[in-house]
């Protein structure tokens, strides 16, 4: 029978674990020091789903870590952490479903003029996010995170990193990473993968009062994206990135300093429309880019500077930005020349110890897609920080006044940074608030204005010694104000009830906005919404809720126990066709109790999660588990 099954796993369990208990606390091995600590686990388990045929198992679980040195920790130390059947229900690997892996480090000549280490992972059937920008949800504990769709994946990584730091001679640094994933989504029929690879070599050396320092770095991705949300085909991305860079820096009288920087970057990238069509995008771009600042204290409470920028590929920057949060990048024509030059001076002056001045002046060029726009602008702010009605309050204004120039309409235009935080205690309360906005032209395609504000909340008691209650509320919202449909907006209000042994919480938050797929979901576009194709746009509208309460009642027991739902709904910007309603509940319940060196552990999941779009029913998958588990040390 299945119980007298789990009670044998429990006495292998305690047997096993009353042998470490005897063991020795170290172990040696000619030059080699070892010890070896983990946690073994058995339990009953029972799994049901309407994608795949219900189970029950008795299962065994465990992790161990083995760390130690070899003839001396500064000549050889390691570790090596395997772990095996690790899900949410009886961990702290935050796994939905029963992770695998191990994890393993060595650090070699760490004492020496050569360190160098390598680290190696590997997890296989792991829960994972596919992300939903701006969104977040509140764990049981309380704790804001990101809201996501549910994702089953395999991953592994590899790094490898070596220096030679020898006197009188430059610092060089060599690392190697490599890592790849693929993963599946809950309630869709997608399936995507993402390799990565990067090699850099870096070099410092100082010189005759000059730092120096330079390198080479390069970087390739391959990846297939899943267009779920946008019924669009399956994209399958290569790109790579090499890059050469050098840097000087000297100080300067005055405590100031001085500082030069260039960089020349190579990319090159083929994106291939996987399906009936099969349409193949390249692109190749060269960027060569310059900066120098220089900034000095000739007095006590001011300090000045100036800053300049120049890159002879515009485009080429802005697009790679876009590989670095994964997206695909546009398809482009015949390249056109860009370029873009911002200088800028400024200084800061402060006024006792409450008010500060600072002062802008720049000037800005900038030429792309064949238009050429250009700018005047100064800007002076004023912060003033100081208590006030028994509070504390910050208060900051800033104007600017920008003349435009080149073959745009626009000639002069007045922009505006204020913010204000106020916080103060009002008898048994805490009050705490602060709202930002601003409007001014953009520094990127400066014939855009740029507009936005945000807001932040709090209230909050101790209703008694053990017991306190707190809310708090945020937002935001920000847009190109010439630009109809770009606006990102975001909003969010949590609820917390400390008691005696017992909390509660809950939230709501809300986001719409512009966003590009990647392969770890969406993301907000990181450039201003002109420079990308319509097509390649996502518009998304999601809610979310979320509530979860913990207890401890008794010495050793901890109750906790959470439920999360995400409605969203998305489309590409050039359709209103291709649309998508997607829905994620999340249900979780744990009951952990410490008994001496035993703990015993029961649980709950639950998983609901699919998409309009796709042509599979919506996913439910749950599980429940009891067992016990206990810590031991080999030696």
């Amino acid at each position: 029978m299945k119980w007298r099954t789990s009670v044998s796993i429990v006495v292998a369990v305690a047997a096993a674990m009353a042998f470490a208990s005897r063991s020795e606390a170290q172990v040696n091995v000619g030059d080699a020091s070892m010890h070896l600590t983990g946690l073994l686990s058995g339990g009953y388990s029972a799994d049901y789903s309407n994608i795949a045929n219900s189970d029950h198992n008795n299962i065994g679980a465990g992790t161990a870590d083995l760390f130690g040195s070899y003839h001396d920790p500064n000549f050889l130390g390691f570790s090596v952490a395997p772990f095996y059947n690790q899900s949410r229900l009886n961990s702290n690997f935050q796994s939905a479903t029963a992770a695998s892996g191990v994890d393993a480090n060595a650090a070699l000549f760490s004492g020496s003029s050569f360190p160098g280490s390598i680290s190696y992972s590997k997890v296989y059937n792991s829960t994972g996010n596919y992300g939903v920008p701006l969104l977040t949800n509140l764990t049981s504990e309380g704790v804001p995170q990101p809201a996501s769709y549910n994702t089953n994946n395999n991953t592994g990584t590899l790094g490898i990193n070596w220096g030679l730091n020898l006197d009188g001679l430059p610092r060089l640094n060599f690392s190697f990473a490599d890592g790849d994933a693929d993963y599946s989504i809950y309630g869709a029929n997608a399936q995507g993968t993402t390799h990565f690879d990067t090699v850099s070599l870096t070099s410092s050396y100082k010189l005759a009062g000059f730092f120096m320092g330079g390198g080479f770095q390069h970087s390739g991705s391959d990846s297939l994206t899943p267009q779920l949300l946008v019924s669009e085909p399956s994209l399958q991305s290569n790109s790579t990135t090499n890059t050469w860079s050098f840097d000087v820096a000297h100080d300067l009288p005055w405590h100031g300093g001085s500082s030069f920087g260039w960089t020349r970057s190579g990319i090159n990238t083929l994106d291939t429309v996987l399906g009936d069509s099969g349409s193949r995008n390249n692109y190749d771009a060269t960027i060569t880019t310059l900066n120098g600042s220089l900034n000095v204290t000739p007095f006590k409470n001011f300090n000045a500077g100036f800053n300049a920028y120049y890159t002879d590929n515009l485009e080429g920057t802005l697009y790679q930005s876009l590989l670095g949060a994964g997206a695909i990048l546009p398809q482009s024509e015949a390249e056109i020349p860009s370029d873009a030059l911002s200088l800028t001076g400024y200084g800061n002056y402060d006024i006792g110890t409450h008010v500060h001045v600072r002062g802008t002046v720049m000037r800005q060029d900038q030429s792309f897609l064949g238009e050429s726009f250009g700018s005047n602008s100064v800007t002076g702010t004023v912060m003033y920080s100081n208590a006030l009605l028994g509070g504390y309050v910050t208060l900051t204004g800033g104007v600017t006044r920008t003349w435009l120039t080149g073959g745009i309409q626009y000639h002069a235009t007045t922009g505006t940074n204020d913010s204000m935080t106020y916080t103060r205690r009002v008898g048994k309360w805490n009050v705490n608030g602060a709202f930002g906005y601003s409007q001014d032209v953009q520094t990127v395609l400066i014939a855009y204005t740029s507009s936005g504000f945000n807001y932040t909340g709090g209230i909050g008691r101790k209703l008694s010694r053990h017991t306190y209650w707190g809310a708090y509320a945020a937002g935001a919202k920000s847009l190109l104000t010439e630009v109809p449909g770009s606006a990102n907006a975001s909003q969010s209000y949590t609820t917390t009830l400390s008691l005696y042994k017992f909390s509660v919480s809950g939230s709501y938050a809300k986001s719409n906005g512009n966003a590009l797929i990647t392969p770890t979901g969406l993301v907000t576009t990181p450039v201003p919404v002109p420079i990308l194709n319509p097509s390649s746009v996502v518009l998304f509208n999601g809610t979310s809720y979320a509530a979860g309460i913990g207890a401890s009642p008794v010495r050793g027991l901890t109750i906790t126990a959470s439920f999360s739902k995400g409605i969203s709904n998305t489309q590409t910007r050039a359709s209103t066709i291709s649309y998508s309603n997607n829905n994620n509940q999340n249900a979780n319940a744990i009951i952990y109790y410490n008994f001496r060196k035993l703990n015993f552990t029961a649980g709950y999941s639950r998983l609901v999660q699919g998409f309009s779009i796709a042509d599979v029913p919506f996913t439910k998958v749950g599980s429940y588990y009891v067992g016990v588990s206990r810590q031991f040390n080999f030696f």
